[in-house]
């Protein structure tokens, strides 16, 4: 008796339109590349969604500016008033 195969994990399908032009491009890419259409769409793809994530969750700073960022949180809070009324009018926090 033989094992069943793995589940193919690929259940969702993204199609796009491209112009012959494009078509013709990505075909000779992969084709260079030795592989399928698929696969080198999917490479580029996801290549490119790696970098662009990567860009919008990394913060550079230069030196100096980070030395100011450091700066500003090491300062002393300052009370902000709205809050010390709303502690003062309710001493209690809900569960207390």
């Amino acid at each position: 008796m033989s094992e069943a195969a793995p589940a193919d994990h690929r259940r969702h399908r993204i199609e796009v339109r491209v112009s012959p032009e494009q078509d013709a491009l990505i075909r000779e890419a992969a084709d260079l590349e030795g592989t399928t259409i698929t696969a080198f769409v999917m490479d580029t793809t996801i290549t490119r969604a790696r970098r662009v994530l990567r860009q919008h969750q990394d913060v550079v700073l230069s030196n100096e500016t980070f030395d100011r960022f450091i700066a500003e949180l090491d300062r002393p809070p300052e009370p902000v008033a709205e809050l010390t009324e709303l502690f003062r009018s309710n001493p209690k926090l809900p569960g207390d």
